[in-house]
């Protein structure tokens, strides 16, 4: 449904025809009780100028009904996550010695938009080297920094189209023992983690669980960041796997899971996947629905 003047940007207040528009819908017109889910805005304020409805507030509710994904939202997850482990490889295949950051980051990007066909929401964390040991604190953004023989290099990508995927990876360029054995022990604490993603576990249980293998793992290491979220509409959603968020889980949450071990002024490693909350655990998304 259009409103107000052909073109944009020429109404300094399109809160009334927005709100005139709505209130011209025969289904809004009639009704005598209007569900809302922002009732402090200025267009629901205009919008009861308008109409004798009154209205009850659906924040609460809605904010429940978006913890659980429906079918239909999980295949929309995992187009976007497709797209950001499309991105990976990308990342995976051009990061050799001598490329900077913002080129790969850039590829990876480029890559994922094309395959879209029309432009993404896309962020990404993407460093090199013993600026890895930085992906969280303090903060570093992909730079010219040229990657060199044995660099790590993380890449956590996020990727937005319509629902968003998010996943990390810690590429090796060449050969590094060190870090391509972190790297293995970290996909086990996943796996681990992952197993435990069931109906009445909640996130603090899931991050004391992650924090105290990757602290036992790697001894004068650490994990500063969470170790995990959910995953819906945007890459950053409830239920958090941090150690104040007490949400119970339930069946078919999706929820990205993101060991990470970063040792001071040296390196850091990070993997990250998404899956479903079942009563046996976690399912990776792509296995469960089937994807390639």
């Amino acid at each position: 449904m259009g409103y107000g003047e052909r073109g944009f940007g020429i109404n300094l207040d399109p809160v009334p025809p927005l709100a005139a528009a709505l209130a011209a819908v025969p289904a809004v017109r009639a009704a005598r009780v209007l569900g809302i889910a922002d009732p402090g805005s200025a267009v629901t304020a205009e919008l009861t100028r308008l109409l004798s409805a009154g209205t009850v507030d659906l924040t609460p509710a809605l904010a429940a009904i978006r913890l659980v994904r429906d079918e239909d939202e999980l295949v929309k997850a995992l187009y976007g996550y497709e797209l950001s482990w499309l991105a990976q490889a990308v990342v995976g295949e051009k990061a050799v010695p001598g490329v900077t950051e913002i080129e790969l980051l850039s590829a990876a990007h480029a890559a994922a938009q094309i395959a879209h066909g029309e432009p993404i929401d896309f962020a990404a964390d993407l460093l090199s080297g013993p600026l890895t040991a930085h992906v969280c604190s303090p903060i570093h953004i992909p730079g010219t920094r040229r990657i060199e023989d044995g660099d790590p290099v993380i890449a956590d990508i996020v990727i937005g189209a319509g629902y968003s995927g998010d996943t990390a990876e810690t590429h090796v360029v060449g050969e590094n023992r060190e870090i391509e054995q972190a790297r293995a022990a970290l996909l086990e604490i996943l796996a681990v983690c992952a197993s435990e993603l069931r109906p009445g576990v909640t996130g603090s249980e899931i991050f004391a669980s992650m924090q105290g293998r990757v602290l036992e793992a790697f001894p004068g290491g650490e994990m500063p960041h969470h170790a995990g979220h959910g995953v819906s509409v945007t890459a950053f959603e409830d239920p958090h796997m941090i150690p104040s968020d007490h949400i119970p889980l339930e069946n078919w949450m999706l929820i990205s899971l993101e060991p990470g071990i970063y040792v001071p002024d040296s390196h850091g490693v990070r993997v990250e996947a998404s899956y479903i909350v079942t009563p046996d655990g976690g399912m990776e998304l792509r296995h469960a629905l089937g994807a390639r």
